[in-house]
This record gives C-alpha cells, structure tokens and sequence, in this order.
C-alpha cells in the first residue's frame, strides 16, 4: 500500500489530506446529529407534562438550557404562543434557520471536497501522462523503469480519488438525509406544543 502511495507521487499527499479531512467531518457530524436525536413522542409528552405543572415560563427556561436543537426551537414557539397561529410558523420557521446553520456546518466543506478529490487524481493522471511523454521524449522508450512510474502515477492517483470521493459522497447523502429529517419535525415538533398551549387555558405563564 505504501509502495502505491509513493508511485502515486505528490498528489497523493493532497488526497491523502483531503481524505483525513472528509473522515473528520463525517465523523464529526454523525456524532453530533446522534446528540440531537431526539424520541419526539416521549419528549412531547414530557413538555405537555411540565407546562401543565410548572407553566410557561419555567418550561421556556428549562428548554433554553438544552443542548438539543429541537428542544431550544420548542422553547421559541412556547416563548411567541400568544400569537395567532400564522405568526407562529413564521416564528418557528425563522427559528429553525437561524439552527440550520448549526445543522449545515462542515457541509459545504464536505461537499467541496468531494468535488476535488476527482479533480486532484485526474491532475496526477495528467502529470502522470506528461512524465511518460518526458521519457519517450528523452529517449528513453526502452526504459521500462521510468516508463511504469509515470503509468503508476497516472492510475493510482484517479483510483485514489475517486477511492475517496465514492464513499464521501454515499456519507453526504446520509447526513444530508439525517438533517433534514431533524428540520422537519423540529418545525412540526414545535407547532405542535403551541396548539397544545392554544387548546389548555389552564397552563399559566
């Protein structure tokens, strides 16, 4: 394996970062959408339960506190409640975006990595191609020393990167699915306690 990343030649040590870099986020990403995952029933039914026992205010405070996405934008519906129900979603809905940011970082980064990758193994085939072209242009068409490591250059380095960016790409599509569940039902999530407050006048503030 070594010896295929040195025929590879300097590009392989760009892959090679470009690859440590898309584990990080994939990784970095999947352990923080674990952290967000959230049982909505359950944690629906806890909220219902604290706003009847404790009111408004306590429940908002409690729910500003929380690491959990979900659960800061349940807290910004149950803050705006006393709106008519079309304000709501729009406060819900602006809430939601400000947190996607949150959701999307490192995303775009792992996209444009996936995009390099191919580019940068298609430039080590190109200086590949240009280093057997060098030899045969100097002569030495008989060597066959010189004539494998270009030819060793130019494929390893597209395998490498299309190696790389296959598997990336299948992550990001993983991801991208997992965000954008966790922005459907926060929205649904957090319109769903506001009809709770709206339908109980006994919750007190």
């Amino acid at each position: 394996m070594w010896e295929l990343f040195i025929k590879g030649g300097p590009i392989m040590y760009t892959l090679l970062l470009c690859s440590l870099g898309a584990v990080y986020i994939i990784v970095q990403k999947y352990l923080f959408l674990n952290v967000q995952a959230v049982d909505s029933d359950t944690a629906l039914d806890t909220i219902k339960s604290q706003l009847l026992n404790a009111g408004k205010e306590e429940t908002l405070r409690d729910l500003r506190s929380k690491r959990k996405i979900i659960l800061r934008v349940a807290g910004h519906a149950i803050k705006y409640s006393h709106l008519d129900r079309e304000a709501i979603r729009d406060s819900i809905k602006e809430a939601s975006i400000n947190e996607l940011q949150k959701l999307e970082q490192g995303m775009a980064l792992l996209s444009g990595l996936i995009t390099v990758t191919p580019i940068l193994g298609l430039m080590g085939t190109v200086l590949g191609i240009m280093d057997i072209f060098n030899v045969v242009s100097g002569g030495h068409i008989g060597s066959p020393e010189l004539l494998s490591k270009g030819i060793a250059e130019a494929l390893v380095t597209t395998v490498a990167g299309l190696g790389i960016a296959i598997p990336a790409i299948l992550f990001y599509q993983y991801l991208r699915s997992r965000i954008d569940a966790v922005l459907m039902g926060m929205e649904k999530f957090a319109y769903n306690i506001t009809l709770f407050i709206q339908d109980n006048d006994s919750i007190k503030n």
